[in-house]
């Protein structure tokens, strides 16, 4: 079954400090299913490499094999097409980035599981009736 890419487990594919149980679950899962992600998807993994070799825990090179990497294996990306107050209203509600809610939004209008592994945003997910991959 298809499921929402959350860029906390794709950041587990490419950086092995950041891998666990269940993100090389899940990459082995994206072998043989389709994942969607929200169009800023491909922003937040790239401000993540980045703060990483910002910060001297990955060097530029493998930032650049990372970033290379999760664009070969990119999910389908989707506009959210909530209006602002929208999106407001989900976030507030739920407790969540705006960021977030974008996931949330899409996994709502998919009906499709979210691959997360952020506690305070699987318990989210849960609240709003959704399921984690």
């Amino acid at each position: 079954m298809a499921f929402i890419l959350d860029a906390s487990v794709a950041i587990g594919w490419v950086v092995g400090r950041q891998a666990t149980a269940y993100s090389r679950r899940l990459r082995l899962r994206a072998k043989r299913e389709p994942y969607h992600a929200p169009t800023l998807w491909r922003s937040e993994v790239v401000n993540v490499i980045r703060s990483l070799t910002r910060r001297g825990a990955m060097s530029i090179e493998a930032g650049r094999t990372a970033i290379d990497i999760l664009d070969r294996m990119q999910p389908v990306l989707h506009d959210t097409g909530l209006a602002l107050s929208d999106l407001l209203d989900l976030a507030q509600r739920y407790s969540l980035t705006s960021y977030d809610a974008c996931y949330l939004a899409l996994a709502l209008e998919l009906r499709l599981p979210v691959a997360c592994g952020d506690g305070p945003l699987q318990a989210a997910f849960k609240a709003a009736g959704i399921k984690l991959a």
